[in-house]
Protein backbone atom coordinates (compact mmCIF):
# COMPACT_ATOMS: atom_id res chain seq x y z
CA UNK A 1 0.00 0.00 0.00
CA UNK A 2 1.32 3.12 -1.03
CA UNK A 3 0.90 6.07 1.71
CA UNK A 4 0.34 9.93 -0.31
CA UNK A 5 1.84 12.56 2.37
CA UNK A 6 1.30 16.13 1.27
CA UNK A 7 4.46 18.56 0.95
CA UNK A 8 5.27 20.16 4.23
CA UNK A 9 3.83 23.96 4.46
CA UNK A 10 3.59 26.48 7.33
CA UNK A 11 1.68 29.58 7.31
CA UNK A 12 2.42 33.52 7.79
CA UNK A 13 0.14 36.34 7.80
CA UNK A 14 -2.85 34.09 6.03
CA UNK A 15 -0.31 33.04 3.56
CA UNK A 16 -0.10 28.87 2.73
CA UNK A 17 3.92 28.34 2.45
CA UNK A 18 4.62 25.03 0.42
CA UNK A 19 7.72 23.37 0.43
CA UNK A 20 7.21 22.08 -3.62
CA UNK A 21 10.74 21.67 -4.67
CA UNK A 22 14.14 21.15 -3.11
CA UNK A 23 15.13 23.81 -0.43
CA UNK A 24 17.61 26.85 -1.67
CA UNK A 25 16.49 26.27 -5.18
CA UNK A 26 14.74 28.92 -7.23
CA UNK A 27 11.73 28.08 -6.93
CA UNK A 28 11.45 25.72 -3.60
CA UNK A 29 8.61 27.23 -1.46
CA UNK A 30 5.15 28.16 -3.29
CA UNK A 31 3.18 30.81 -1.54
CA UNK A 32 -0.15 31.02 -1.75
CA UNK A 33 -2.72 33.62 -0.04
CA UNK A 34 -5.63 32.24 1.52
CA UNK A 35 -7.99 33.90 -0.96
CA UNK A 36 -6.71 31.16 -3.57
CA UNK A 37 -4.26 34.08 -5.04
CA UNK A 38 -0.75 32.43 -5.84
CA UNK A 39 1.62 35.20 -4.68
CA UNK A 40 4.45 33.81 -6.01
CA UNK A 41 7.77 31.19 -5.04
CA UNK A 42 10.55 31.38 -3.13
CA UNK A 43 14.15 29.91 -2.63
CA UNK A 44 13.77 30.02 1.34
CA UNK A 45 11.17 30.30 4.04
CA UNK A 46 13.51 33.81 4.71
CA UNK A 47 12.14 34.91 0.90
CA UNK A 48 9.03 33.81 1.36
CA UNK A 49 8.44 35.97 4.12
CA UNK A 50 9.80 38.74 2.65
CA UNK A 51 7.50 38.12 -0.45
CA UNK A 52 4.21 37.72 1.96
CA UNK A 53 5.00 40.74 3.73
CA UNK A 54 5.48 42.97 0.58
CA UNK A 55 2.85 41.78 -1.35
CA UNK A 56 0.18 41.37 1.42
CA UNK A 57 -0.57 44.93 1.00
CA UNK A 58 -1.22 45.26 -2.46
CA UNK A 59 -3.32 41.93 -2.11
CA UNK A 60 -5.72 43.19 0.32
CA UNK A 61 -6.25 46.59 -1.65
CA UNK A 62 -7.11 44.42 -4.72
CA UNK A 63 -8.92 42.25 -3.07
CA UNK A 64 -11.00 44.94 -1.47
CA UNK A 65 -11.68 46.66 -4.53
CA UNK A 66 -13.22 43.67 -5.87
CA UNK A 67 -15.93 43.25 -3.59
Amino acid sequence: MTSLRSAPSWLHRGCSVSLVGRPNHRDAYLIRHRSGVLLGSAPNLDAARRLIDEQIPLLRQRLAASA
